[in-house]
């Protein structure tokens, strides 16, 4: 039997060993020819300079802290989502709205019916996702910002979506009304809708090349672009799915919208690892796709280069610090909960252990 410290020596040279298969990879990209012409890339080069641009006007960023809470009967989700508006003139910032004004107690979204395990984390995600962007909706309609960010994704992922016999499908189906009103808003309003993903999980850039072939889930994108894509660089721009009709989630937008997503990679710090952007073509009232990318590149990496070790962009970073929930803050809605239905409800076995 190994003993402890051999299993630390092992775990060691397993990392080792994916490091110097990664950096392979890299070099192996480094050496692809600068003329592209791959099917799915909207530019023929690899990697793209990125300038910062002259910050003018409202940017809007939306966040939500969540948790959720079990008792026998019901399935309770607490979210808090906020829209931070920054208002900028000569790259200074002029003023900060916040929407709504003060910072409120999380919203308790009750679900009474009987969710199976799996469906329990879906529906805190939906609930969530319902509650941002709806939120971004009403934030474009009333404070018409030039460019509005998302936290995550500009559509929902796979685990987003329900099983086929769910309950809560007509919950999914929701979400998705609301994204495709989003899209309509910022497109009638032409602000630039944007998605900032933090740690993308993504492998999209390396199936466009033909370099996750052998299927072995080596490194994702992000991972990978952190070897070669140095400070103000970007790497191509793609689209989002390269069959949307046949995409998991793509398949239930309106073909309007699902052949209108694109997405690239942008390095805003050499400390820091590449943030996945995507946006939806022609929100800003622009025609020109890649002139809304070079865009979307130019404010990401002057909005996110203000610390060397953590790059993300600042509306964002402060609409999180905004929405994040407390312990003292969920303490306090649960007591109140707990407080009216001692008497009416049964709680979780685990939840009334005397020990």
């Amino acid at each position: 039997m190994q003993s402890f410290a051999d299993k630390i020596n092992e775990v060691i040279n397993v990392i080792k060993q994916s490091e110097l298969r990664r950096k392979a990879l890299a070099s192996k990209l480094l050496h692809l020819p600068n003329n592209l012409q791959a099917r799915d890339a909207l530019e023929d080069s690899l990697f793209l300079p990125v300038k910062k641009l002259e910050l003018n006007g409202k940017i809007a960023g939306i966040d939500s802290g969540f948790v959720n809470a079990s008792l026998v009967s019901a399935e309770i989700v607490l979210i808090r989502a906020v829209a931070t508006i920054f208002k900028y003139k000569n790259s200074m910032l002029e003023r900060a709205y916040y929407f709504p004004e003060t910072i409120s107690m999380p919203e308790p979204i009750i679900n009474s019916k009987a969710l199976q395990n799996e469906d329990i984390s879906t529906n805190k995600s939906l609930q969530r996702l319902l509650k941002e962007v709806t939120l971004a909706s009403e934030t474009i309609e009333r404070f018409k910002p030039d460019v509005c960010f998302l936290d995550g994704s500009i559509i929902p992922q796979h685990a987003d979506k329900p099983r086929k016999n769910s309950v809560i499908k007509p919950l999914y189906k929701e979400v998705i009304d609301a994204f495709e009103s989003l899209y309509k808003k910022a497109e009638d309003n032409k602000c630039l809708l944007l998605a900032c993903v933090e740690d993308s999980r993504g492998t999209r850039f390396q199936e466009i090349l033909g370099l996750d072939n052998n299927g072995d889930g080596l490194c994702n994108d992000a991972i990978l672009l952190s070897y070669v894509l140095k400070e103000g660089q970007r790497s191509f721009a793609f689209h989002y799915s390269k069959n949307p009709e046949e995409h998991p989630v793509l398949k239930d937008f309106k073909k309007q919208y699902a052949k209108k997503i694109f997405a690239f990679y942008l390095r805003a710090s050499d400390y820091d690892l590449p943030l996945r952007i995507e946006l939806l073509s022609g929100s800003s009232g622009c025609d020109n796709a890649l002139a809304e990318i070079e865009k979307a590149a130019s404010i990401t990496y002057s909005l996110s280069s203000g610390h060397r070790e953590y790059s993300y962009p600042a509306v964002l970073v402060e609409a999180d610090l905004r929405a994040r929930l407390t312990p003292e803050e969920i303490n306090a809605v649960m007591d109140k909960i707990y407080c009216k239905l001692q008497m009416h409800s049964k709680f979780l076995r685990r939840n009334r252990r005397p020990f």
